[in-house]
């Protein structure tokens, strides 16, 4: 503009923001037209940022003129956050080697979330005929894991004639 603005405030609403330091005019300071100021803040990214996949905040400045009512103008940003996404599972089984017609073998599968975003929807399917339903704890099917966050899933099958006469089960 072309007069003097006085009680510079630079504000952003934005959670968990650090507060605002400007220099070389600082919040509540004067400004002659044609100056600027460099303000800024800290914030440290959730992992609500995370599984967002980005950071949305705007920043306000706002000053008083000799006349007349406050002028003040704003900026909106989306920052991106990276977001990196990944599922790992183990699956293991208390079969002995010996297992005959009729014995029941436990499979075990260990479910970690290896990434950095919240999954949700959690999924363990294992299309082995005639395994039973596969059940998990402490996250249940369709439950939500967060990073690094792990669950334990179990399924049982009886073993047939059919799994002895090809001498493994597969």
């Amino acid at each position: 503009g072309d007069v003097t603005l006085t009680g510079l405030s630079v504000t952003d609403p934005h959670a968990g923001l650090s507060t605002i330091t400007c220099a070389p005019i600082a919040q509540g300071g004067t400004m002659a037209p044609g100056d600027t100021t460099s303000c800024t803040a800290t914030y440290t990214v959730t992992q609500a940022d995370v599984d967002a996949g980005q950071i949305d905040n705007t920043g306000t400045a706002t000053g008083t003129p000799p006349i007349g009512p406050d002028v003040s103008d704003d900026d909106p940003l989306s920052e991106p956050v990276a977001q990196s996404p990944a599922i790992d599972i183990e699956k293991s089984s208390d079969a002995t080697g010996s297992n005959g017609v009729g014995d029941t073998i436990t499979y075990t599968y260990a479910v970690e979330n290896i990434g950095d975003v919240t999954l949700t929807g959690l999924s363990v399917t294992d299309p082995h005929a005639g395994l039973s339903a596969i059940t998990c704890a402490p996250i249940a099917q369709g439950g939500t894991l967060v990073p690094g966050e792990t669950t334990s899933c179990t399924a049982t099958y009886t073993v047939t004639q059919a799994d002895v006469d090809a001498g493994q089960i597969d």
